[in-house]
């Protein structure tokens, strides 16, 4: 006899399918943009490109194709100053549009008249080291492949230090942007050319107010390092981070202000000398005097804590926390470039608390990323230490060698 039918499997089958599929991941969340984002005109999109992140860059394109703004994807896949994985997504995306039966704006004839730049100027830095040292990166790539870079070492209370000149190909230069993400774990950050020149030409006139040597080669690279404005908006400034404003939401991104010391931005600020020789031998001086049964945590924490104290307000002078902000600056927009948007933030609070901090209320050794730095400056001094120790089989045959 013949099986009667499911009627409900009949109506929909894929209900009672015995073909099991396993679950499917959600898709990773693209990120949301604005009306006017979608919207912008041709004339803009470089400019709506150049002012993302380099992660959300190929998105907003992608977005453009899904919102059909036509003008906008042919303006960035046409234009040589737009990034490059911005170009490549958009020339992708005409495709994709022209398949959908979008018609593609044409070119003015005004426009075609218009001679196409044979070159193009980026500038890149790395955020600073501990010391308030930094490389800026200024290059000049031509529509052949060939380029030309000059590489300059500045630093807070020098000036201008060291200049390099050299002519890489294209593809060289992206191998060294990428071999400092091996070097400094982070690659150098892109940073408009006139505040990449103007922090040069500012480095340089320290030098000169110090009267130390230039180094030589200033004039050859002057294509590239000039004009340079008197000053400029720091790029991170320019940028609408949603920064908080509250008073119990600024304190609670501060309390927890230390992780950012596990970014890569941050992995040599440690306290410079005098001030870390003067809290270490403040410490000893503590913690030597007690007996062997009193060097407990309950006993020894304290102590430590109140150097700490004592060394972090005395260490921000005014004139320090001028250079501690313009570092940070740096730092936070070296991190917005690489996406990590939170870290940035906390970096610009941390920022504004040093700048802020006073004598009797709120201390510098109040903000933990401070305190964070000392406590590394503790963790390095030990495990000097110990490094210098010789092992105990060591030991014991210089003792037996010294008795015998």
């Amino acid at each position: 006899m013949a099986k009667k039918e499911d009627p409900k499997r009949a109506e929909n089958p894929a209900a009672h399918s015995e073909i099991h599929h396993a679950p499917v991941a959600p898709a990773t969340p693209e990120p949301a943009f604005a009306d006017g984002e979608l919207d912008v005109a041709a004339d803009a999109a470089v400019a709506a490109i150049a002012k993302l992140p380099e992660a959300q860059q190929e998105s907003l394109v992608l977005a453009w194709v899904a919102h059909r703004n036509a003008a906008a994807v042919d303006a960035v896949a046409r234009d040589d100053r737009a990034p490059a994985k911005a170009r490549k997504a958009a020339k992708r995306g005409l495709g994709v549009l022209k398949a959908r039966g979008v018609a593609i704006p044409e070119r003015e004839s005004v426009t075609a008249a218009i001679p196409k730049p044979t070159f193009t100027i980026e500038a890149r830095m790395i955020f600073p080291d501990g010391q308030g040292a930094q490389l800026w990166w200024i290059t000049r790539v031509s529509s052949t492949g060939a380029s030309e870079v000059v590489e300059i070492t500045t630093h807070d209370r020098a000036g201008l230090i060291a200049l390099e000149r050299g002519r890489p190909t294209a593809g060289n230069l992206k191998q060294i942007w990428q071999g400092w993400i091996g070097r400094a774990g982070r690659a150098p950050a892109t940073v408009p050319i006139e505040y990449a020149r103007a922090r040069i030409a500012e480095a340089r006139a320290l030098s000169i107010a110090r009267k130390a040597v230039l180094p030589m080669g200033l004039t050859a690279a002057a294509e590239l390092l000039e004009p340079a404005p008197p000053s400029a908006v720091h790029p991170i400034d320019a940028e609408s981070l949603a920064i908080p404003t509250d008073e119990g939401a600024v304190k609670a991104r501060l309390e927890q202000s230390m992780r950012l010391h596990e970014e890569p931005e941050f992995g040599s600020w440690l306290p410079e000398n005098p001030s870390a020789t003067q809290l270490l031998q403040s410490i000893n001086d503590r913690v030597v005097p007690l007996s062997e049964a009193d060097r407990v945590p309950e006993k020894v924490d304290p102590i430590v804590n109140t150097a700490i104290e004592e060394a972090a307000d005395a260490y921000f002078s005014e004139e320090r926390k001028k250079l501690f902000c313009k570092r940070l600056a740096d730092a936070a927009w070296s991190l917005y470039q690489a996406g990590r948007i939170d870290r940035a933030i906390d970096t610009v609070l941390v920022a504004r608390a040093i700048e802020r901090a006073g004598v009797v209320s709120d201390r510098p050794s109040e903000i933990p990323f401070v305190r964070g730095m000392f406590l590394k400056l503790i963790a390095v001094a030990q495990q000097q230490a110990a490094a210098s120790m010789p092992r105990a089989n060591q030991e014991g045959a210089r003792l037996s060698a010294e008795g015998g």
